[in-house]
């Protein structure tokens, strides 16, 4: 599994540092996003959906499924 920050896009509001339930995200000391603790991920999904910039992606391993699973609306 990787957390990938597309720095081009990135406008750095920092959300997936704020919003990062298990804190997998932190700040540089220039004040941009880094991923500090990959192996702390839940692979929830909520920095990616929370990116108003579409710079972050949760790019999962083919044995690993994602901790939480969306059912679509009936």
């Amino acid at each position: 599994m990787a957390n990938i920050i597309d720095y081009e896009k990135c406008i750095g509001c920092n959300l997936c540092y704020e919003r990062c339930p298990e804190s997998v995200y932190d700040l540089d000391d220039a004040g941009r996003v880094y991923v500090r603790r990959e192996e702390e991920c839940w692979l929830c999904g909520s920095c990616q959906m929370d990116c108003p910039a579409d710079a972050l992606k949760v790019k999962f391993d083919l044995n690993v499924a994602p901790l939480f699973f969306f059912k679509e609306p009936q």
